[in-house]
């Protein structure tokens, strides 16, 4: 036996703990019942231990069965709320939702689904629920197959039937709208959600909405037409109504002419009246027969080259007595680059006389000035003529509705002031036809600015 023999360390500190220092030597007897004392005292310290872990784990193993099924049972009855919640939501549905496996087999109904398709959900359940419906997309015609229409689905796209039909036994059939959509579980299609809703009222509201639109059509062209023949008809009476016009104007000036021959004073004022009256009837016709014609599609551009300052002054020699007569004054201010235009002459010299005698018959005892402008843009020359009053002006609400036909600034304008409310309209369509456009600008108790702006040279035709 060696000096120093090969024992492990923890049985050598065990044993010193038991009083053994040289494991080498034998024990004596007393030291050897000493040993067999402590190591029975040992063992039978180990089986109460055992014994002791035992009852541990069992009471452990109890409280962990305690705690799984208190928590199987809570599981299971937060998973029975959630079921009916969900349940309760897809019987409240007004649509009809129906479940389908892989292969297109109903899997459940709901009460909505159920009632649209005339059975009952335990019915249907396993039979091919899609085979009951056309199914179409908005604006195509052919009819999608269920066995396509699930394949499509099974590659996890969603679509929709917004043109279908769900047919019914011994019953017209039902416009519906449909919608597939994949039901997926663990990232897998495993089926899909179908919901169909019923489209018999927006069917029924689309189709009086068209009766109604075609109705209103109808009316529409009957009406047209009517304008239309209004207009033609006006159109074409314009010589006949200015004729006898005209020869009233001629004789009341004759008239005028002997009575101050005469010497009859009071007679030459009830001629004036009679003139005055004759030349304003005329001007009303005009307008109303201008009108009429332009709605016809009678008025014509008749292009000539003229210069813009001599016409500016012919309408000024008009329009100054009925400037004056309010006692108002003019002035005119031009670009010295203003020269010549080749467009309508009489039309815009209608529409200056227009817009100073309205500024005339808005104005009292106050300025107005012709702005004549000019701007070489790249497209062309243009001009811009803009009247300045320091009139009643025109509240901003107002300002839209000036150039319809027939319409002032509110009803005591045409009470107070007279007018047909057509000057504007025909000024701003003579505009057009010149290849220009009419706008204004006003502050009431301020005064107004109305401003044509033309090319010089105007589109042809």
């Amino acid at each position: 036996m060696s000096s120093e023999p090969n024992h492990h360390k923890l049985l050598l500190r065990q044993l010193r703990r038991l009083g053994v220092v040289d494991p080498s030597r034998a024990p004596s007897a007393a030291e050897w019942a000493g040993l067999l004392a402590v190591v029975s005292r040992t063992y039978t310290s180990g089986e109460e231990d055992r014994a002791l872990l035992e009852r541990s784990l069992e009471v452990s193993s109890s409280e962990m069965e305690a705690l799984y099924e208190d928590l199987r049972r809570a599981s299971e009855g937060r998973v029975a709320v959630e079921r009916d919640r969900l349940r309760s939501i897809v019987e409240a549905l007004s649509d009809g939702l129906c479940v389908l496996d892989e292969a297109g087999a109903a899997l459940g109904l709901n009460h909505a689904g159920a009632a649209m398709l005339g059975t009952s959900a335990e019915s249907l359940i396993g039979a091919p629920a899609l085979e009951r419906f056309r199914l179409r997309r908005e604006g195509r015609g052919e009819v999608i197959a269920a066995a396509l229409a699930m394949a499509q689905v099974a590659a996890g796209e969603a679509i929709a039937f917004d043109d279908s039909l769900l047919l019914r036994e011994g019953r017209p059939p039902l416009p519906v709208s449909c919608t597939l959509t994949p039901l997926r579980e663990r990232g897998a299609v495993v089926g899909a959600v179908f919901l169909f809703h019923d489209m018999s009222e927006v069917r029924r509201s689309e189709e009086e909405l068209r009766r109604l639109n075609d109705a209103l059509l109808t009316a529409r062209d009957r009406a047209l037409d009517a304008n239309r023949a209004k207009s033609a008809f006006l159109a074409n009476m314009s010589h006949e109504l200015r004729t006898p016009l005209n020869a009233i104007l001629g004789y009341s000036e004759m008239v005028d002419e002997e009575a101050e021959e005469l010497g009859l004073p009071t007679l030459r004022e009830d001629n004036r009246r009679i003139h005055v009256s004759a030349i304003h009837l005329l001007q009303v016709i005009s307008d109303v027969l201008d009108v009429s014609k332009i709605e016809a599609g009678k008025m014509t551009l008749d292009r000539e080259l003229f210069a813009v300052q001599e016409l500016v002054d012919e309408v000024a020699m008009i329009a100054l007595p009925l400037v004056e007569r309010r006692g108002n004054s003019l002035t005119i201010v031009r670009d010295p680059r203003v020269d010549r235009m080749n467009s309508d002459r009489m039309k815009l010299k209608q529409a200056l006389f227009n817009l100073l005698s309205n500024a005339a018959k808005f104005t009292r005892e106050g300025s107005i000035r012709l702005v004549i402008g000019f701007e070489a843009a790249p497209a062309g020359a243009r001009y811009r003529f803009a009247v300045f009053d320091s009139g009643i002006g025109v509240a901003p609400d107002r300002l839209g509705a000036l150039f319809e036909a027939f319409t002032q600034a509110d009803a005591g304008i045409s009470r107070d002031y007279g007018g047909t409310g057509l000057g504007l309209t025909i000024t701003r369509e003579f505009c057009r036809m010149m290849g220009g456009e009419i706008g204004v600008e006003s502050r009431v108790g301020e005064g107004s600015c109305f401003w044509l702006d033309l090319p010089a040279i105007a589109p042809a035709g």
